[in-house]
């Protein structure tokens, strides 16, 4: 298959073991792997996905380090803020510490939807917090 443009592959349900899919992709057909911790939807919930992940930081970091360390493209993650700042900047650098290129931090808790502020503040604290670029969302 020849690609004319780079995609970057946004990492959403794990269908197949992390080893299965590293083996299976043609890293020359992305530029890049984002992991979602950020859905707030049921289903990815009940399903242990997105959000869910957020309460479960060693599964989340096994995750990133794992595909880290088995691609040469860059891995990063899109999370949503914890309840309290303390918690989301912990997270973050645990995150950023299994060797992500860039962390993604949505300004809202996953019980919060467009109508409630964003937590600028928390964004803030964390980009002071970690050695990797962080995009604000």
């Amino acid at each position: 298959m020849d690609f004319t443009f780079r995609i970057y592959l946004i990492f959403c349900r794990i269908l197949i073991s992390l080893t299965d899919f590293i083996n299976f992709f043609r890293e020359n057909d992305v530029a890049g792997i984002d992991v979602n911790m950020g859905c707030p939807k049921e289903f990815s919930v009940k399903g242990g996905m997105g959000s869910a992940l957020l309460t479960q930081p060693e599964k989340a970091k096994e995750i990133l380090r794992t595909l880290v360390e088995g691609v040469k493209i860059p891995v990063t993650c899109k999370i949503r803020i914890l309840p309290d700042l303390e918690s989301t900047v912990e997270l973050c650098r645990h995150l950023a510490n299994c060797g992500i290129a860039a962390i993604a931090v949505h300004g809202r808790t996953k019980d919060e939807r467009p109508r409630h502020m964003n937590h600028n503040d928390f964004i803030r604290a964390v980009a002071q917090s970690v050695n990797i670029p962080v995009i604000a969302k």
